[in-house]
């Protein structure tokens, strides 16, 4: 920022492209207001023990503003592309584009990405042109999204697909974030052993779903989330997600509100589903259609 070692992002990126590091680097952001549309490709030599860190100088995300205001089919604010061990935290992300407003992007193999107590802006809409974090061939093992707030935040607050049908990436974790107004909120394909903790999902006119997971296999955990939405047609989906004997999936303690369906299940196997408190206005509270096979549920 102004008066900093660098005065734009575009300077940090060309820093780090043109340099390789050999230890962990912070940038501390000064408060301000930057209207800049970032990629960020692989950093030489980020590791585990060297990782980059992109954070508001003072820990507060509302004083630091990245945004962009070309509503272009560019459709990002930041793209990571095959960027590994970085952590982007007290940052608000804007895009308020009518057509565009997706602000974090994620394309390629990642690794150890990390989004942290940060907001998103943006505009409520049936496409996923304005979802704030996207990744669709995003093989992202370790992605970590916690503690940030969605506002407006588009088609799906959080659009994930790895496209990886054979080894798909582990270690994500969605926590503690709070989803406001979008369309739907959490949307994941292709990512195995998910966990999704603790997030708020609450709003009028959402229309889709609360939290889709689709071809999530393994132990996923969908535990402690807060899904009042009433007009939303579904709070947890589950498609294709299949887990094992010993090895079960769990969805444990959510309180869903919803239109038509809080729970909906189309070919599960060995998901756990107990403590759930769910109320909906029109159809089912709980609904498995086909081929749904050692599933527990108790205590609903």
């Amino acid at each position: 920022g102004s008066g900093g070692n660098y005065a734009s992002f575009q300077a940090v990126r060309d820093e780090l492209v043109a340099k390789a590091i050999s230890g962990p680097v912070i940038f501390n952001i000064l408060a301000g207001t930057y209207d800049e549309q970032i990629m960020l490709n692989e950093v030489v030599g980020a590791s585990a023990t060297n990782t980059v860190t992109f954070q508001s100088a003072d820990a507060n995300a509302d004083s630091v503003i990245w945004q962009t205001t070309t509503n272009n089919s560019v459709n990002y604010v930041l793209k990571l592309n095959g960027t590994d061990h970085i952590t982007l935290k007290n940052i608000t992300f804007k895009n308020l584009g009518a057509s565009f407003s997706q602000k974090i992007v994620l394309s390629g193999v990642l690794d150890s990405v990390t989004i942290d107590s940060s907001k998103f802006l943006g505009v409520q809409a049936s496409s996923s042109s304005h979802a704030s974090i996207y990744g669709s061939g995003a093989d992202a093992t370790g992605l970590k999204i916690k503690n940030n707030t969605f506002t407006n935040g588009g088609y799906y607050a959080i659009y994930l697909d790895s496209d990886n049908t054979s080894s798909s990436p582990t270690g994500l974790e969605i926590s503690n974030n709070t989803i406001t107004d979008t369309y739907s909120g959490i949307y994941i394909e292709y990512f195995d052993a998910v966990t999704i903790r603790g997030n708020s999902i609450v709003g009028s006119y959402m229309y889709d779903k609360g939290i889709y997971l689709n071809y999530c296999d393994g132990a996923n955990v969908v535990e402690d989330n807060h899904i009042n939405a009433p007009d939303l047609n579904k709070g947890i989906y589950l498609n294709y997600c299949q887990a094992t004997s010993g090895n079960e999936a769990t969805i444990v303690n959510n309180l869903i509100n919803t239109e038509d369906y809080g729970i909906y299940l189309y070919y599960n196997r060995y998901q756990n589903i107990y403590y759930n408190t769910v109320q909906v206005r029109d159809n089912y509270a709980l609904y498995t259609y086909y081929q749904n096979y050692y599933n527990n549920l108790k205590n609903n």
